[in-house]
């Protein structure tokens, strides 16, 4: 059994499609029964692994709309997924030429430090669901006359390795952070976030938990300790909050859908947080059937806007978590039963 990458470049449809019909295409025979596969697509700058399987039987059935490409296709058993994860986490076994070493072509992964770090980074982002990528439709511009082209100085976030969208979203983590700590509360930030939101809110004091003070099963504290902020006190989970990243609001939603589900008896305030213009989209995704008996009641949309007015507060320390019910808004009085 060989364990192998299969990139769908960057179509997000292809990706969903191999999970939602099962199946896996290659463009050459090598891939066999058995093999284990990590499903990754380029979204953005970073490539992201949502699931892994086994190949099956090998199988004429090709869903694709490029199916042309694919000379060998086989049936999927065994899916798991997670939280999708960026596999470029692979740099730290295979250098900078990593993508080839263990990407290209789909080849057996032989080295089994690459092996280990992509198991633990999926064990610890593994969910029971599949998080499917948002197909964007991609809009073309007309063509721009040659004689109007001018050279034009670069935008400065450009120097930067993340998108604008990503780069609010850190920073609305640090604020939450911030109010939550100006409050009194301990603060929980997810591993993979903590470096770069640290690098904006520079706290003075040890209010950072590096383990959660929690007493619950594996499975409950790996979907914890992925929620983008917690506000503790003592061990108790005071609020949680969700910020919207580059990817989906989607995701969020769903992790905090998986923490009730793992835990219906557990009281926690859950907040997601998006763009002003995102509210819409935030209260959709709640009304599916699949959220909406877990999060309706204690689910709400905090704006960016409110998270920044809130921090500019300057009586924090005096205030309680209260002041949040003041800026959400509750799913339940928008959704419809």
């Amino acid at each position: 059994m060989s364990t192998r990458i299969l990139h769908c470049s960057t179509s997000v449809e292809n990706y969903n499609i191999c999970i939602q019909q099962n199946v896996a295409g290659f463009s050459h025979k090598g891939p066999q029964q058995n093999d284990l596969i990590y499903l990754a697509v380029k979204v953005g700058k970073k490539t992201l692994c949502g699931a892994r399987f086994k190949l099956d039987q090998v199988t004429n059935h090709k869903p694709w709309p490029d199916s042309e490409r694919y000379v060998h296709t086989l049936s999927v058993k065994e899916v798991e997924f997670c939280y999708p994860f960026d596999i470029g986490i692979l740099s730290e076994a295979g250098g900078k030429h990593w993508s080839i070493k263990y990407v290209q072509s789909s080849k057996p992964i032989t080295d089994q430090a690459a092996r280990d770090l992509l198991d633990r980074e999926f064990q610890t982002n593994k969910t029971e669901h599949f998080i499917p990528f948002e197909v964007t439709p991609i809009e073309v511009a007309p063509p721009i006359p040659v004689k109007t082209l001018e050279p034009v100085p670069a935008p400065a976030y450009q120097v930067l390795d993340e998108a604008p969208l990503m780069r609010d979203s850190i920073r609305i983590q640090a604020m939450l952070a911030d109010i939550g700590d100006r409050m009194g509360y301990s603060i929980w930030l997810p591993r993979n976030d903590r470096s770069r939101v640290l690098e904006i809110w520079q706290t003075k004091k040890s209010s950072v938990l590096n383990d959660l003070p929690l007493n619950y099963d594996l499975d409950t504290i790996r979907t914890i300790e992925n929620i983008d902020v917690l506000w503790i006190k003592g061990r108790t989970i005071v609020r949680a909050y969700e910020v919207e990243h580059t990817t989906s609001i989607y995701y969020g939603i769903l992790r905090m859908a998986d923490l009730m589900a793992l835990q219906p008896n557990l009281n926690i305030n859950a907040h997601i947080v998006a763009p002003e213009e995102r509210r819409g989209k935030v209260m959709q995704e709640l009304s599916r059937p699949v959220f909406r008996l877990l999060l309706a009641h204690s689910c709400s949309f905090i704006s960016y806007n409110a998270v920044e007015d809130l921090a500019k507060e300057k009586r924090l320390k005096f205030m309680t978590d209260a002041v949040i019910e003041d800026i959400s808004e509750s799913a339940k009085e928008t959704l419809v039963f």
